[in-house]
């Protein structure tokens, strides 16, 4: 995700920014609000590794870019449940910890969840990604707190595990399956 800045700048956004503008106004405007910024990405919690997806969009690509953000859905387990699916790829995003996104007048306007990829096919991978997870918190008529489905998730590398280079991208056709399979021996 090569986004064209001049030396020196960096997007950098606050939880604020994230939840208040950039995932308010998708949420407002539909598809119809677009930028370069944040990409879409439907499948984030689906069959791509977390590399995968990081290859995919880029991350590979420019040693300053420390985080890739993506619009997706959470899907629930099923349609009466209350949790929502965390499986990515061969493993899984284990919550460390939540926190509240408070807006200037002090109203919660949002949550923000923090990942850890663990339980995948290749050992060397679990514990060296972080995904954020950013959700709108709205009120319906009754005061209720309201989980929405349409999230903004950042995906970075974990600083303190760093992830051994794959050769597994979506880019170039190769299957998960395969990748896991061979990584496993």
């Amino acid at each position: 995700m090569e986004l064209g800045f001049p030396v020196g700048v960096r997007f950098y956004p606050t939880d604020r920014e994230l939840v208040g503008h950039y995932l308010h106004n998708r949420a407002v405007m539909g598809d119809q609000f677009q930028t370069k910024f944040v990409s879409d990405c439907p499948d984030f919690y689906g069959q791509n590794e977390p590399w995968v997806i990081w290859d995919f969009y880029g991350g590979n690509k420019s040693r300053n870019v420390e985080a890739l953000y993506f619009f997706t859905h959470r899907s629930k387990l099923n349609p009466t449940a209350e949790c929502f699916d965390q499986k990515v790829g061969s493993g899984t995003w284990r919550e460390q910890h939540s926190e509240d996104v408070v807006a200037k007048d002090d109203s919660v306007m949002g949550i923000s969840r923090h990942f850890l990829y663990e339980g995948g096919c290749d050992s060397h991978q679990n514990g060296a990604w972080l995904m954020q997870e950013y959700q709108i918190v709205t009120t319906t008529h009754n005061n209720d707190a309201t989980d929405q489905e349409l999230v903004l998730c950042t995906l970075r590398k974990n600083p303190e595990k760093l992830p051994l280079p794959t050769t597994a991208t979506a880019k170039n056709g190769n299957d998960v399956e395969d990748y896991c399979s061979r990584s496993s021996t």
